[in-house]
C-alpha cells in the first residue's frame, strides 16, 4: 500500500551568483533576484526567491542582517525592496560604522529606498527587521567603491599562490590543528578551508549544525568530493553548482563518498549545512568533475499498481488544491501542481501551465505526453513499492492511525498516459484521458469560486532541497520526497 501526500517536489535550479557592474564607474549594482550574490555575508538566509510574477527577489521571513565588507568612498545605496505588511517592517542601512538611517516599509512591490551618507569605509550593514509576513530584497546598488566588484565577480584571496598548478584531484585533509566550536581557517595544497563555527582534530575539520564552510583556490573549481561524516537528518545547500550527498534521514552516515558538488565553475564554493559535517578528506577537481555517484536511487518505475483489466472511470471531483512551483522555487518555466479530491478518488496532475488564483492555472487545452514541454500535462512513467509519479489516480483507500490521527494509504493507481486536461475560463476543468493498461479517464472538477482553489505558497513550504546523484530530493521537516513524485520510507 502507498501513502498519498500532497506536498510534491519541483526542479531545483541552483542559479549562478551575479554581480554587475553599472554604466558609471561609481555604482555597482548587486541582484538578488535569484540567489544571493557573491560578497554579501546574511545573518538568516532568504526563505526562496520569487522570480515571476511580481518578481520581488530575495524573500526574507524572519529579520536578517545583510553585511558588505571592503567598501570605500560610499555615499549613497539605494535598495529595490517588497513586502506584504504595511508599517510593520523596516530597513536600516548603515555604512562604516555610521546609522544612515531607517524606514518603515508601506506595502508595494519593487520599490527604491534610498539611504545617503558622509562618504564611508569598512562595512556597509543592511539591517532588515520583520514583524509581520515577508520582505523582498531584488536590488542594491552602491554609490562608491567594492573591493572585488571587478567583471570577473570574484576576489583574490592573497593567501593564495594565483599561479599554482592543481593536481586532479588536489587532496586536503586535516591541518593538524584541534579547536572546537570556533571560527578557523587554513590552507592546504594552495586551497583555502574557513568557517564560522566548526571544529578540528587530527582525524577531521568540519562545520556545526547551522554552519557553513567556504573552500577557496586561486582557479575556478570544477567539483569535489567529501570522504567522512554527516549526522542524521543531514542536509545542506551550496551557493555554487549541484550538490550531493548521502541519504542520511534513517542514521548517521560515513564514507568515502558522503557528499560531491558538480559545475561549481567557481573560484570559491560554500557549503550550508542544517547538521553537522565533518570531512576525513575532500578532493578537488579543475578539469572535469568527479566521475562519482553519491547515495542511491530506486527508479525502477512500472505500472504494477493498476489493474489490468480496463475499465472506465467517469469521477466527479469536488476539491482541488495547487502548488505553483514557478513561484515557489523561481522556475524559468511554469509548473503547477494540481491535487485534486473526493470521496473516493484522489487524482495528482503535472501541468507545465502557468498558475491563475482564479482558475488554478490559466484557462485552455493541454495535451497529456511525455516531453515535459510548456502548455503540456505530464504523462505518468508508473511508480514503485514506495510512492507513484504523476499524472495518476489513487482509490481504494485503507484507514491507519498514527500519532493518534488517521491517515490513509492506498492500494490502486491508475496511471494517465494520454488524453487532454481541459480549463475553461471559470475554472471548471474536464480531464480525458487513457491510463498504462488500458482503462478510460473522465475526470470533471467544478468550479466553486477563486477562494475554493486552495494555492500552497512558499511561506507554507519551506523546504530543503539537494541533488543525490543527478537527482532532486526535498526535505520538508522530518519528511523526504523524491523529485517526481511523493513522500520516500
Amino acid at each position: 500500500m502507498k501513502h498519498f501526500t500532497q506536498l510534491k517536489s519541483a526542479l531545483l535550479l541552483c542559479a549562478m551568483m551575479i554581480i554587475s557592474v553599472a554604466a558609471s564607474a561609481a555604482e555597482v549594482e548587486y541582484d538578488f533576484s535569484s540567489s544571493l550574490p557573491k560578497g554579501w555575508i546574511v545573518s538568516a538566509t532568504p526563505l526562496g526567491y520569487e522570480t515571476s510574477g511580481s518578481a520581488r527577489g530575495s524573500q526574507f521571513n524572519v529579520s536578517s542582517t545583510l553585511t558588505l565588507k571592503g567598501v570605500s568612498n560610499v555615499t549613497k545605496v539605494v535598495i529595490t525592496c517588497s513586502t506584504n505588511a504595511a508599517d510593520a517592517n523596516t530597513l536600516a542601512v548603515s555604512a562604516g560604522g555610521t546609522t544612515w538611517g531607517t524606514v518603515t516599509l508601506a506595502k508595494e512591490n519593487n520599490v527604491e529606498k534610498t539611504f545617503t551618507g558622509s562618504s564611508a569605509n569598512g562595512e556597509l550593514v543592511i539591517d532588515i527587521t520583520r514583524s509581520q509576513k515577508s520582505i523582498w530584497i531584488k536590488k542594491i546598488v552602491i554609490t562608491g567603491e567594492v573591493a572585488g566588484s571587478g567583471d570577473s565577480g570574484e576576489e583574490e584571496d592573497d593567501q593564495l599562490d594565483p599561479n599554482y598548478n592543481y593536481s586532479e584531484p588536489t587532496i586536503v585533509k586535516p591541518s593538524g590543528a584541534t579547536s572546537s566550536n570556533s571560527s578557523y581557517s587554513f590552507v592546504q595544497n594552495n586551497i583555502k578551508v574557513e568557517t564560522v563555527a566548526g571544529a578540528q582534530t587530527a582525524d577531521y575539520f568540519g562545520c556545526n549544525a547551522g554552519s557553513k564552510i567556504t573552500f577557496t583556490a586561486s582557479k575556478a573549481i570544477k567539483g569535489l568530493i567529501v570522504n567522512g561524516y554527516m549526522k542524521k537528518d543531514f542536509s545542506a545547500t551550496c551557493d555554487h553548482g549541484d550538490l550531493a550527498y548521502a541519504d542520511a534521514s534513517e542514521d548517521a552516515v560515513e564514507g568515502d563518498t558522503i557528499l560531491a558538488i558538480f559545475d561549481i565553475d567557481s573560484k570559491s564554493v560554500t557549503i550550508s549545512c542544517e547538521k553537522q559535517l565533518r570531512c576525513y578528506s575532500v578532493q578537488f577537481y579543475f578539469v572535469e568533475n568527479p566521475d562519482i555517484e553519491v547515495g542511491g536511487d530506486d527508479e525502477d518505475y512500472n505500472y504494477d499498481w493498476e489493474p489490468t483489466t480496463p475499465t472506465t472511470l467517469n469521477i466527479t471531483f469536488d476539491e482541488l488544491e495547487t502548488t505553483d512551483y514557478q513561484a515557489i522555487y523561481g522556475l524559468e518555466e511554469p509548473w503547477t501542481d494540481l491535487c485534486f479530491a473526493c470521496e473516493e478518488y484522489e487524482m495528482d496532475v503535472y501541468a507545465f501551465v502557468t498558475y491563475s488564483e482564479t482558475t488554478g492555472i490559466v484557462p485552455g487545452v493541454y495535451p497529456i505526453n511525455d516531453t515535459y514541454a510548456e502548455g503540456t500535462v505530464q504523462a505518468s512513467p508508473g511508480g514503485n513499492d514506495l510512492y507513484d509519479i504523476p499524472s495518476f489516480i489513487a482509490t481504494d483507500f485503507v484507514p491507519y492511525e498514527e500519532d493518534g490521527e488517521v491517515n490513509y494509504y492506498y492500494s490502486t493507481a491508475y496511471y494517465i498516459v494520454s488524453g487532454t486536461l481541459t480549463v475553461s475560463e471559470n475554472g471548471d476543468m474536464k480531464l480525458e484521458g487513457k491510463t498504462a493498461n488500458g482503462s478510460t479517464v473522465n475526470c470533471t472538477y467544478k468550479s466553486k469560486n477563486a477562494d475554493a482553489i486552495k494555492n500552497v505558497n512558499a511561506e507554507a513550504n519551506k523546504t530543503t532541497k539537494t541533488l543525490r546523484n543527478g537527482k532532486l530530493y526535498i526535505r520538508k521537516g522530518d519528511k523526504e520526497f523524491n523529485a517526481n513524485g511523493v513522500e520516500l520510507k
